[in-house]
């Protein structure tokens, strides 16, 4: 059990780019056993052809071995040609067998037609008016039996070819035999030089999507620059497998090359910055050639020139071997596992575009049909895809650290506060008491201290003769005054009639003795804000100043209370019917009192508006309380 736990740990510490390194291994093992170059059984392979074409500077009829490509001769081949070939001497058909044949085409472009004893058995694009391309999927090609001469020697197979400049026209090498033992080869061929590549297109796809999206909430360089590649590829991988794209020649060419081009360039670009190399001069070299591949491109369209387009990919070429080489030279210096990881990959990626070079262009041995580069390109994407993620797991982890070090810090920041809150707290209690006892105090002296002195004065200059009954009044309004002080304590919330009907028990005993009739007609209205202890003493020295006048100078027979919701205000208006407000105030006036001066004082520290209305006969007196708190009273 220890062994197997041993085990276990030693594989989940093994390096990435090791298990990486093994799965390379077995996929490079699977493309050499699939492009193993065993002849297909029961087929025949045609290695040369008698080539009949007619062309300025090139024989009219010509021995070709198989695979001829039209852009490698000298000088290039244009136009038409027909293949003569050879019908195998083995493959011979008897009358009524029901062995069918066919013949497999693994590359022929642009457009073709196949010929069996003078009839034509297929027609690829010849009369398409559109651009057309057969050479980017292999074909097959089935023989009717009708058609069939039982003496081999008396089959003749011909191919019509039509040429596309700037394309690798001609014919590859074809194979004649069993048509189910060919479509198996057929199916393969399908599978990796077609469905590969829109599988490798879709993960392209899927791979810049997700770079698009960590660029987008990241703004990180590296991964704006593997979602510029991955679009880019994509792009050249969905435009390679179509025989008829929807736009002219030029157009796909140009589209299809410049593609390839923003591939090589923005991927140069993600490797330096994820090897965190400086700015070079190499890395100069790549912007410039983002800069000039579209030009370059339209003159090589413009100009026919297929010189120039191997001059293009001539410098690309270079480029990725110096980059790469730059790669391994950056590994002497230590490299990362995500570096690590890409250095084995790009070797990797780099060495089945060598392996196609080679087989297809230069001749070496191998089966030139089955491309490697497709499945080369699909290991980089699984590589980049892997990179991201764990570019993304570290940043993840490194954001985790990072919040748990700000949570701890903004915990130790509030404890911090919460003292400092504590401590204020007490110190605007402590200001709150200080001063609501200052203003108690002053309220006191104001009121009570002025009725006691007034009445010591009396007893005091009276001598032996004491007025008691003006004593005991003076005593008698000091002792209210302390009682308007104590009901001013007392918590009301706002509440506008629950002040007044305090108020009403004060007041209403001397309206009584004075024979004046009390109406009252306080509602209910909302909470006013402001009223705490302060502004209740204010609204009862506001009205007691008005009740006061009402008994002394009014001559009234009756005052009316009343209360009013106004929306956004409240109103509390006091209306006597007595002598009215013009002859009051000169009364007021004569006596040198002061008692509209002292209410407007009140209702301005209040945030009241107070208006002195002749109602007609009599007075009316109106407070209009704000029911959203001054900003002035709140800052208080």
């Amino acid at each position: 059990m220890n062994r197997w736990g041993c085990l276990s740990r030693r594989l989940l510490e093994t390096p990435a780019y090791w298990w990486a390194g093994m799965l390379l291994l077995v996929l490079i093992s699977g493309l050499i056993w699939v492009s193993r170059t065993s002849p297909v059984q029961g087929a025949y392979p045609i290695r040369q052809a008698e080539v009949l074409h007619r062309q300025a500077g090139v024989p009219a009829q010509s021995l070709m071995a198989l695979p001829h490509v039209w852009d490698d001769q000298e000088p290039r081949w244009e136009g038409e040609a027909r293949y003569r070939l050879e019908w195998p001497a083995e493959l011979t058909y008897q009358a009524g067998q029901r062995r069918d044949y066919a013949v497999l085409l693994p590359r022929v472009g642009a457009r073709y037609r196949v010929w069996l004893n003078g009839q034509e058995v297929a027609n690829r694009f010849w009369v398409y008016p559109g651009f057309a391309d057969t050479s980017l999927v292999p074909q097959i090609v089935y023989l009717p039996h009708a058609w069939l001469a039982t003496e081999a020697r008396n089959n003749r197979l011909e191919i019509d070819v039509r040429g596309q400049p700037l394309r690798k026209s001609g014919l590859s090498q074809v194979q004649v035999g069993d048509a189910t033992a060919l479509k198996q080869r057929y199916d393969q061929l399908m599978w990796w030089q077609v469905y590969a590549t829109w599988m490798v297109a879709a993960v392209s796809l899927m791979l810049g999507l997700m770079s698009l999206l960590l660029w987008l909430n990241t703004r990180e360089r590296l991964f704006g620059l593997l979602a510029a590649a991955t679009f880019a590829w994509t792009v050249r991988l969905g435009l390679t497998p179509l025989e008829t794209p929807p736009m002219s020649f030029e157009v796909w060419y140009y589209l299809q090359k410049l593609s390839f081009t923003a591939y090589c360039g923005f991927l140069f670009l993600f490797m330096w910055d994820l090897f965190e190399y400086r700015q070079g001069p190499i890395r100069s070299f790549v912007h410039g050639l983002l800069f000039l591949g579209p030009v370059w491109l339209a003159v090589t369209v413009y100009m026919n020139s297929y010189a120039m387009y191997q001059l293009w990919m001539a410098v690309i070429t270079l480029t990725s071997v110096v980059a790469l080489i730059k790669l391994f030279h950056r590994a002497r210096w230590g490299l990362d596992a995500n570096q690590r990881l890409m250095v084995v990959f790009g070797a990797a990626t780099m060495a089945t575009g060598v392996r196609d070079f080679a087989v297809v262009n230069m001749g070496v041995p191998g089966d030139a049909d089955i491309r490697w580069m497709t499945v080369g390109s699909l290991m980089l994407m699984y590589a980049l895809g892997w990179v991201v993620v764990r570019r993304v797991s570290a940043a993840m982890e490194q954001v985790k650290l990072l919040n748990a070090e700000l949570s701890r810090k903004v915990g130790e920041r509030e404890d911090e506060l919460q003292r400092l809150f504590e401590q204020l707290r007490l110190v605007e209690s402590q200001r709150v008491l200080e001063a609501e006892r200052r203003r108690l105090t002053r309220d006191m002296h104001e009121g009570l201290g002025s009725q006691l002195v007034q009445a010591h004065n009396v007893v005091r200059g009276s001598g032996e003769q004491v007025d008691s009954q003006a004593v005991a009044s003076m005593l008698n309004h000091a002792l209210e005054d302390l009682r308007m002080t104590l009901d001013s304590l007392e918590p009301m919330d706002g509440d506008l009639p629950t002040i007044l009907g305090t108020l009403r028990q004060r007041i209403a005993p001397a309206l009584q003795a004075a024979r004046i009739e009390l109406d009252w007609q306080v509602q209910e209205v909302p909470p006013v804000p402001g009223l705490e202890a302060r502004g209740v003493l204010h609204v009862f020295r506001c009205l007691q100043e008005v009740f006061a006048n009402v008994l002394k100078h009014a001559q009234a027979q009756r005052v009316t209370v009343s209360t009013r919701d106004l929306g956004g205000q409240v109103e509390l208006c006091v209306r006597d019917d007595g002598i009215g407000l013009g002859q009051l105030d000169r009364m007021t006036r004569g006596g040198g009192g002061r008692g509209m001066g002292n209410i407007r004082l009140r209702a301005s520290e209040l945030g009241v508006a107070v208006s002195f209305e002749d109602a007609r006969p009599g007075t009316c007196v109106r407070f209009l309380f704000p029911l959203q708190q001054p900003a002035a009273l709140m800052a208080g």
